[in-house]
């Protein structure tokens, strides 16, 4: 069952997580396993007051359907069901029997940069993660992040990028439904334009048993870094898939004057998850910090709005236009 759950696991987890597991073994049975998944979430999750989530009446509520459980299937439901009562897009039951995962986009399918592509020429790659480009009939570069994962290559390669997107007059860094990754990955893109340093993010830990108990704040700064800063006018394009650390990037870009943020909001998702593994070898994971905005502002379940809003779900299947692409190009044009 653990090669099972370690192939599962390598499809599911984002970077920048935590793992730890239990040194003593509890007894596995279907209560003993709930009683470990509901004390762990109650010790280290971090947005029961924030989301006013009432963890001990859930408790009541679970905990006999986990003693009524007749087979490993059905005890895969009660955790998933109450891990999906948080609301959380960093909170996962990782099985056999499933992944339980919160769709933090409300059952929205937006189309992405799918449609972006009939709008591109001279595409090139900067490994896995990357794609840049020029804009037809515009003097316009292209950048599509569709990660803030893989490997950290990719993501130094940004000075190239820009470099070969110097002769255009403004430039477009799209990304939408990019899931996120690494806040260092994240970063390293945002410091590229950079104008000075700026605070663009504050997290508290969860540090102890009690649902209030956090750390200070602890600020994060992003700086101009590389061998140029890129100070033409740029438009970032998010939707309701740009999450994790894409909104963290969505939260430093903001910041730089030569910025627009175009598109819809984005999901909400700010928990940096950590792992947790159940005696029956199962894995969990649980958001540990709160981060907010330079104003103490928090963004969990919320989304940050961008600039100009533009809903990015199409009106039929058969509507190809990129409607936010083309407003970037109409603010580009302006300015």
């Amino acid at each position: 069952m653990k090669k099972t759950i370690s192939f599962i696991l390598a499809g599911v987890i984002l970077f920048g997580c935590e793992r730890a597991f239990f040194e003593d073994e509890p007894e596995d049975t279907y209560v003993s396993n709930f009683e470990v998944f509901w004390s762990e979430f109650d010790r280290n999750y971090s947005f029961f007051e924030l989301k006013n989530i009432d963890w001990d009446s859930l408790y009541h509520v679970y905990r006999p359907l986990a003693e009524l459980a007749v087979n490993d299937g059905q005890f895969f439901q009660v955790l998933a069901k109450l891990s999906l009562e948080l609301k959380d897009g960093h909170v996962n039951v990782i099985s056999p029997y499933g992944v339980s995962t919160y769709d933090f986009a409300d059952g929205e399918r937006p189309v992405g940069a799918q449609n972006a592509k009939s709008y591109l020429f001279n595409v090139k790659r900067a490994g896995n993660s990357i794609e840049y480009a020029e804009v037809l009939r515009q003097n316009v570069g292209y950048i599509h992040i569709k990660t803030f994962g893989g490997d950290i290559e990719d993501y130094e390669k940004i000075d190239d990028i820009l470099e070969a997107l110097k002769k255009e007059d403004g430039l477009i860094v799209d990304v939408r439904s990019n899931g996120g990754g690494s806040t260092t990955k994240s970063q390293t893109i945002a410091s590229r334009f950079a104008d000075k340093e700026r605070l663009y993010l504050k997290v508290k830990y969860k540090n102890g048993p009690g649902h209030g108990d956090f750390t200070d704040w602890d600020e994060r700064t992003v700086s101009p870094e590389g061998p140029s800063q890129y100070n033409k006018p740029v438009v970032v394009l998010t939707d309701k898939k740009t999450f994790s650390a894409s909104e963290e990037f969505v939260l430093a870009m903001r910041l730089f004057p030569q910025v627009t943020i175009v598109g819809d909001t984005t999901g909400g998702g700010s928990g940096n998850p950590i792992l947790r593994e159940l005696p029956n070898g199962w894995v969990f994971r649980l958001s540990s910090w709160i981060a907010a905005d330079p104003d103490n502002n928090t963004y969990e379940g919320i989304g940050l709005v961008p600039d100009i809003l533009v809903t990015t779900v199409p009106q039929n299947s058969l509507d190809n236009t990129d409607y936010a692409l083309l407003e970037a190009l109409r603010v580009l044009d302006s300015q």
